[in-house]
């Protein structure tokens, strides 16, 4: 269950930079989830792509690299919640016509419309985000709040402890682009 939390919040996370657009360094996408009496989960992956068409940015998180730091729970997430074997990534997609990218310099705080596919649905979501520029290189971060309950997504459960179906995304990660 909290695979597939921390599944979906990297997804939503993950906005903003094209295929001319090379990913730098050590890219993070998290998800945040809550249960009852202050339980609070958190998983995170490193793993993400950016592929452009010159029209629509998309953002793949490939789920099977979510982690919780508990590799029973990872498990679960995986296999049980997000069945990732069928369902392998989340993509978000953001047309290029709803960035602002800034002036070099310069740091943009903005919302876009876009949709997030996962777990084989794909439902319209809004992307915060915010770019800093210096040149060609853009420090991105971005946030994405997503009920899973959406996405045909089982709410995960374990030991009587139930996560919230409302999880928040968040990627950050720095590119090139051209």
């Amino acid at each position: 269950m909290v695979r597939r939390l921390s599944l979906l919040v990297v997804l939503a996370a993950l906005p903003l930079l094209s295929a001319a657009t090379q990913v730098q360094g050590e890219p993070t996408a998290l998800f945040h989830g809550r249960g009852p009496g202050g339980f609070s989960l958190e998983g995170k992956t490193h793993q993400l792509r950016v592929e452009d068409d010159g029209k629509v940015l998309k953002v793949v998180v490939p789920l099977s690299g979510l982690q919780t730091g508990i590799s029973l729970r990872d498990r679960h997430m995986r296999e049980k919640y997000l069945e990732v074997e069928k369902y392998p990534d989340a993509v978000l997609s953001l047309p290029w016509s709803a960035v602002k990218l800034p002036e070099d310099g310069r740091t943009v705080d903005a919302t876009a419309p876009g949709t997030m596919a996962l777990h084989g649905k794909t439902h319209d979501v809004q992307v915060r985000y915010r770019l800093a520029r210096s040149g060609n290189s853009y420090q991105v971060s971005g946030n994405i709040a997503l009920d899973i309950r959406d996405y045909g997504i089982e709410i995960p459960s374990y030991f009587g402890i139930t996560v919230q179906p409302e999880i928040e995304t968040s990627t950050t990660f720095t590119a090139e682009h051209t």
